[in-house]
C-alpha cells in the first residue's frame, strides 16, 4: 500500500480547502514519492509529519520524563509540563493521537506546551503503548489507567491538585478521552473531570464498512480523498488495530466482547452526567461527521457542549500552527477553555 494520503490533492476535495492550506500541502507535501507503507518508518517520521507547519513553541517553566501506572499495573511514559506558577497546579492529562498504531510523547509536545503556558497548569502527555504490538484497546486501558493513578497519587508525585482535572486529545486520542470520561464516571468514587477538550475525534467503527460509500456519515462520503487523512488510510489504521487481536477464535470472541461499545462511541448508551466537552472538528476531515453526531448525543443527554467546525481545513490541521489561522484558534481556545474550567474565572 502506497502513502495515498500524500498524493497532489484529490479534485473533489480542493473546492473545499483553505487556499493557505493548498499553498502549504503542494510546497511541502504533494510531490512526496510514493512508497509502500513501512510501520517503523512511519512511527519513526510520525511526530515531524507536519512540522513545516508547526509554529514556534512556548516555553514552560520545566518539562520531564516520568512514569505512570498503566493497565495491569505496568509502568509506562509521561511527559510532564510544569507552568511557571506556584503549585500545586491544576492538571491537563492529554493522549495522544495516531490511530491506536502511531504516536509518541513528541507527537502534540507544541500543543502540550501552549495549554501549558496558556491555561496556567500542568500538563501530563501519556504514551499508552500501541497497536499491533499490544491488542486493542490497549491505548484506552493504558490511559485510563494512567488517569486513575494521577488522580490518586498526583498529588505527591506531580504537585499537581486532583481536584481540578481536565483531560483531551485529537484523533484516536480524542476517542480515548472521551471513552474515559464515561469510565471516570462510572468508577467508584468518580473520578472528577471538569472538563474534556478533544479535537477531530475517532467515533464510529469503519470495521462495519467495506467502503466510504457504505457509511451513514456525509463527510465520509464527500471527504474521501481528503489530504492528510482519507478513507484509505482510515481502513489501513483500522486493521492494524483488529489484527492486534487474538487469531484463536475463542480468545478473540472474548476480546471482542470486553472491547463493546468502545469501539463505536455512538452505541455507548448512557451519555448522562458527563463532564463539559469541547468538541472540535474540520470541515475535510471524513470523520467530521461523526464528531459532531457524538456531540449531539451529549446535548440530548443534557450536557454542556461546545462545538465547533474549523472549514477549509484537514484532519491534523491543529499541528499547521505556523500557516494556519484555524490552527493558532484551535489552540488559543482549547487553552481558553482548559483555563476557565481549572481555575474557575
Amino acid at each position: 500500500m502506497a502513502h495515498e494520503s500524500l498524493n497532489p490533492i484529490h479534485p473533489s476535495v480542493l473546492p473545499h480547502l483553505d487556499p493557505v492550506f493548498v499553498d502549504l500541502y503542494n510546497t511541502h507535501v504533494a510531490n512526496t514519492p510514493n512508497k509502500p507503507i513501512d510501520l517503523a518508518i512511519l512511527r519513526s517520521k510520525y511526530s515531524v509529519l507536519y512540522s513545516y507547519g508547526t509554529g514556534p513553541t512556548p516555553k514552560p517553566a520545566r518539562v520531564y520524563d516520568s512514569t505512570v501506572t498503566g493497565h495491569n499495573g505496568d509502568l509506562i511514559p509521561c511527559r510532564v509540563y510544569e507552568p511557571d506558577t506556584p503549585g500545586p497546579w491544576p492538571v491537563h492529562v492529554d493522549f495522544h493521537g495516531g490511530g491506536w498504531g502511531l504516536g509518541d510523547l513528541d507527537t502534540e509536545s507544541h500543543i502540550c506546551a501552549h495549554i501549558c503556558v496558556k491555561a496556567r497548569c500542568a500538563v501530563i502527555d501519556i504514551a499508552y503503548r500501541l497497536v499491533p504490538e499490544h491488542a486493542f484497546p490497549i491505548g484506552i486501558q493504558d490511559s485510563f489507567a494512567a488517569l486513575v493513578d494521577i488522580s490518586t497519587s498526583g498529588s505527591e508525585r506531580f504537585n499537581i491538585d486532583p481536584a481540578r482535572i481536565s483531560i483531551g486529545g485529537v484523533s484516536a486520542g480524542g476517542n480515548i478521552a472521551l471513552v474515559c470520561c464515561h469510565l471516570a464516571r462510572d468508577r467508584t468514587p468518580p473520578i472528577p473531570i471538569r472538563l474534556a477538550a478533544v479535537g477531530t475525534p475517532v467515533i464510529d467503527d469503519i470495521s462495519r464498512y467495506g467502503s466510504a460509500a457504505d457509511s451513514p456519515f456525509p463527510s465520509m462520503r464527500e471527504m474521501e480523498h481528503a489530504p492528510t487523512l482519507n478513507w484509505a488510510r482510515l481502513k489501513w489504521f483500522d486493521t492494524l488495530k483488529w489484527q492486534s487481536l487474538s487469531g484463536d477464535p475463542e480468545v478473540r470472541r472474548r476480546q471482542v466482547e470486553e472491547i463493546g461499545w468502545w469501539r463505536d462511541l455512538l452505541s455507548a448508551g448512557d451519555y448522562r452526567g458527563l463532564p463539559k466537552t469541547v468538541l472540535y472538528t474540520a470541515g475535510c476531515d471524513p470523520l467530521r461527521d461523526e464528531g459532531e453526531a457524538y456531540a449531539r448525543k451529549l446535548v440530548e443527554a443534557g450536557g454542556e457542549v461546545v462545538m465547533k467546525r474549523f472549514e477549509g481545513v484537514p484532519h491534523p490541521f491543529m499541528h499547521m500552527d505556523k500557516d494556519l489561522w484555524q490552527a493558532k484558534e484551535f489552540i488559543d481556545l482549547t487553552a481558553k477553555h482548559i483555563r476557565a474550567a481549572l481555575h474557575d474565572d
